[in-house]
């Protein structure tokens, strides 16, 4: 899924798979142009919102609670942030609970670059830490040469834990 600035989310009226306007599915091919039907399409929506405690509550509520894969989708747009760090700082938490390894390439992004906040680039070193796998940890041995102590000491404590946890693909 090519990710854009888009604010909007609409599904694909046969699967449900949730995609910015003017998106094909990934998965049937066909375009997502039918608005959300049901409490959980609202909440990926929500994910979203500008009122940050909606968008927060959102995001608790479909990675911590329903595990919901198809919040990977806004999770990625909200990566797309490049002022506001809070965007960027949930986007990171929610993908890392989520615990889907296609988030790694978009974690990785944030994570590398040094002109990101340094918050988000911590959310993204923890959100590393949950997810695990060999090309996460190849990302969090890149950050050890980072001005940014705090971004050093989140990826060694994202590494420390993976290798605790074996959380390794």
């Amino acid at each position: 899924m090519s990710v854009n600035s888009s604010t909007e989310l609409l599904y694909c009226s046969s699967c449900r798979h949730p995609a910015p306007p003017g998106e094909r599915c990934p998965t049937c091919g066909l375009p997502c142009d039918d608005d959300a039907q049901n409490y959980t399409e609202m909440l990926l929506q929500t994910v979203l919102s500008k009122e940050t405690n909606r968008a927060a509550m959102a995001v608790d509520d479909l990675t911590k609670w329903l595990h919901e894969p198809r919040a990977f989708a806004p999770l990625t747009m909200l990566l797309e942030n490049n002022g506001d760090p809070f965007p960027l700082v949930l986007g990171a938490r929610g993908l890392g609970w989520l615990g889907d390894l296609r988030a790694v390439l978009a974690l990785s992004f944030l994570l590398l670059d040094e002109t990101k906040l340094y918050v988000a680039r911590v959310a993204a070193a923890e959100a590393f830490g949950r997810i695990g796998g060999e090309d996460a940890l190849r990302a969090l041995e890149q950050v050890a040469g980072s001005p940014r102590t705090s971004v050093v000491e989140a990826a060694a404590q994202a590494i420390e834990r993976i290798k605790e946890q074996g959380i390794q693909s």
